[in-house]
Formats: C-alpha cells, sequence, structure tokens
C-alpha cells in the first residue's frame, strides 16, 4: 500500500485547483454522501469530494437524479465535510433549485453557510451564464458542467453522450466558453467525445474534469458507488471499477449470518463479563421486591443466587 499522501497536503481551495491547468498535476474528484466515504477520500489525497445529485439513485435508491431535494443535499453535505478533511467540498445544486440568479444564491448560501460546501455546481449551458456571474459576484466558488445535464436528461428523458453532432458539438464548447467566462472556477465535462473534451480543455482557461469525456481533461471524476463495486443497476461504459466492495460487503454479512446461527458470534473476546457477585446482589434485591414482581425464573439464565 502507497503512503498516504494526504498527510503532508494543504487545504484544497478553488484557487488551488484552477492552478493546475494545462498539465499543472492532474485533478481527482469523487463523489461521496456521507462521512465515512468523504475521510476515506481525503485519507486517499483525492482534492474534490462531490456531493452530487447521483446520491439520489446511488444513495437513496431513487429512479432518477431529478428528486433530489435541496434539504436533503445540506443533509448529506454537511456530513461530508466533517469527514473531508483537506478536500475541497463540492455541492450540487438540485433541478429547479436555480431557476434565476436570485433563488440560485440563496440555495446556494445553504449549500455553502449550512452544509460546509466550499463551491457549488452548477449544470446548464451558455444562458446560466449571469446566474455563475452573480453567484461568484456573491462570493461563491462554482464549478460548472455542460455535456450531459440534468436539464437535458429531463427533456430527453435519456441519458446519453452529447456533441457527436456538429450542431450538439459547437453548443457544447459555447456552453463551456461561456460559464468560464462568467467565472466558474472549472468546468465538468460529462458524456462527450475524447476529442471535443480536448478541444474544450485547449480553449477554456480553467481545469476541465472529465467524466466520460476521455483521457484529455486537467482531471477526471467517477461516482464512488460506480468505481467500488457499490452500485450493480447500472455501471456506465466509462466506469473502471477499482474495488468490488459490493460483493465484499455481501460476503462480511453471509459470514456474521452463519456465526450468529452457528452460536459462534459473540465470543468471550467479544463479550463484557458480569460480575458474580455484583449480581448476586442484585438478584438478591430483586427477589426482595417479590411482593410487587414474580422471579420465580431468576436462575434459569444458569446462575445462582446465595440464600
Amino acid at each position: 500500500m502507497s503512503q498516504n499522501p494526504a498527510v503532508q497536503r494543504k487545504r484544497v481551495t478553488p484557487n488551488g485547483i484552477r492552478s493546475r491547468k494545462n498539465g499543472a498535476g492532474s485533478i481527482t474528484m469523487v463523489s461521496a454522501y456521507d462521512y465515512p466515504f468523504a475521510r476515506c477520500a481525503d485519507e486517499a489525497g483525492i482534492d474534490i469530494v462531490f456531493v452530487s445529485d447521483a446520491l439520489a439513485s446511488v444513495g437513496l435508491g431513487r429512479s432518477d437524479t431529478l428528486s433530489v431535494t435541496l434539504d436533503e443535499m445540506v443533509h448529506h453535505t454537511k456530513a461530508v465535510r466533517a469527514g473531508a478533511g483537506n478536500s475541497l467540498v463540492l455541492s450540487t445544486l438540485p433541478y429547479l433549485s436555480y431557476p434565476n440568479p436570485r433563488e440560485a444564491i440563496a440555495s446556494a448560501s445553504r449549500l455553502v453557510k449550512e452544509g460546509g460546501a466550499n463551491a457549488v455546481e452548477v449544470e446548464g449551458c451558455a444562458d446560466l451564464g449571469p446566474t455563475v456571474h452573480a453567484l461568484v459576484d456573491s462570493g461563491i466558488a462554482v464549478v460548472a458542467h455542460v455535456g450531459l445535464t440534468k436539464k437535458i436528461a429531463a427533456r430527453t428523458g435519456s441519458y446519453r453522450t452529447l456533441g457527436t453532432d456538429m450542431p450538439s458539438a459547437l453548443e457544447t464548447v459555447e456552453d463551456a466558453l461561456s460559464l468560464a467566462d462568467a467565472g466558474a472556477f472549472a468546468v465538468i465535462l460529462e458524456c462527450i467525445p475524447d476529442r471535443l473534451a480536448q478541444l474544450i480543455t485547449q480553449l477554456i482557461d480553467v481545469p476541465t474534469i472529465g467524466i466520460g469525456a476521455g483521457p484529455y481533461c486537467d482531471g477526471q471524476g467517477l461516482v464512488t458507488q460506480d468505481m467500488l463495486g457499490l452500485f450493480d443497476k447500472f455501471v456506465p461504459k466509462f466506469v473502471q471499477q477499482f474495488a468490488h466492495l459490493g460483493q465484499a460487503a455481501i460476503e462480511g454479512y453471509v459470514r456474521f449470518r452463519d456465526s450468529v446461527e452457528q452460536r459462534q458470534f459473540p465470543a468471550s473476546q467479544h463479550t463484557v463479563r458480569a460480575d458474580d457477585q455484583v449480581l448476586a446482589d442484585m438478584l438478591r434485591h430483586l427477589r426482595s421486591l417479590d411482593d410487587k414482581v414474580s422471579f420465580n425464573h431468576a436462575q434459569s439464565g444458569g446462575f445462582t443466587v446465595a440464600a
């Protein structure tokens, strides 16, 4: 096992991420929705811990990501912040929580002030520029997200690769340029062709983080449950599973069940033994109350009370 890379590192900041443009150190981003996984990500030296709306599906078992609420995002962001240590905590603004700049600021303020997020993620196209600008002008750091977004998924009813034809490719480039110009300190590119991601990475002056966008971005991100084998209902083509914790967890539960059924757990090393004298004194006291409560079965547990 490699030495813990998080021991000596400084806290990751939006400016620190922005400075790692064009080969100045690849950026790593993973999702997390609770304290334990956030802590693991920080211990592993992950740069960005992303409280994404995938929480709805991989964390809460829902059929899509559109149903997650702002209250839920605040709740889970708070748990992640508690474990994220020096990693930057990025939290997404849920679907329909930022229809205009004013409401975007109100929603983002909750993620930052109540949840402890260091930055917020907004998904959309070029017309989201004024919202990004308003957030940044209010002192809230923003990561923009283009390509496959919640709005497109809601409108089309499907999750598919974007930018495979000329019109959508040009639109994706324009979206990234506009949102970077509006003040986003990084741009997530999701489910677009690799060379299109390469072009956008060369055109904008802030880092790109790819999610299914090929190897040419300034960083890469994945959903924890996908990459660690904890969610098997759907695994995107672009995901590499770096561990199989789901199967390991099932095997652990089976061993626990078998051990309990075979009376092997808990063993003596897992048990706090009662002091015989304390137990005897307690039972004598209880039997002295026999006029109120019957303790005729006092010896059925395998112990004897002295006369």
